[in-house]
C-alpha cells in the first residue's frame, strides 16, 4: 500500500460528506487520487469558489476524532434500498459500502483506513471552475 492510499480515499469521504450538507446544490460527480493528492470535481450552480476555504479545512479537520470506518458488502438489492446505485453498472450484484461510524455512510470500492485518526491532517489546496456548474477541489494529507 502507498502511503496515502486510503488516507486520501477518506479524506474525500468527509470533504464529500461536508460539501453536500452545507451546499445544498452540491454534488460529488468524480474523485481522482495521486500519490499525494485528491481532487474531488463537485456540480453546483452556486459558484463554490466562493466558499470559505479555511473554515471549509478546519471543520473536515474536525472529523479526525479517532471515527471507526467499517466496510462491509451489501447485496444490490439491500444497497438499493439506501443509495443511489443510478451510476453502478447493473452487473454488480454485491455493493461495497464504507461507514465512517456516526458520521457517513456510501458505497465505495477504495481502499479505506481503518480509524479516521490515521488519515493525519487534511490540507484543502485549491478550488477551480472546470466546467459549466463543475468545480475541482485539490487537496492533500500529511
Amino acid at each position: 500500500m502507498k502511503p496515502n492510499e486510503g488516507r486520501l480515499q477518506t479524506a474525500e469521504h468527509v470533504l464529500s460528506h461536508i460539501l453536500e450538507h452545507r451546499e445544498p446544490a452540491a454534488r460529488v460527480v468524480i474523485a481522482n487520487f495521486q500519490d499525494d493528492s485528491g481532487l474531488l470535481e463537485v456540480s453546483s450552480v452556486e459558484d463554490l469558489r466562493t466558499i470559505d476555504l479555511a473554515k471549509l479545512q478546519t471543520d473536515v479537520n474536525k472529523v479526525w476524532k479517532h471515527l471507526a470506518v467499517k466496510k462491509y458488502v451489501l447485496n444490490r438489492n439491500e444497497a438499493e434500498k439506501q443509495f443511489d446505485l443510478s451510476r453502478l453498472p447493473g452487473s454488480i450484484a454485491e455493493v461495497r459500502i464504507v461507514e465512517i461510524i456516526g458520521f457517513d455512510t456510501t458505497p465505495c470500492k477504495d481502499l479505506h483506513v481503518e480509524n479516521t485518526s490515521e488519515i493525519g491532517v487534511f490540507t484543502l489546496e485549491s478550488v477551480k471552475k472546470v466546467g459549466k456548474d463543475r468545480y475541482r477541489f485539490s487537496f492533500r494529507v500529511d
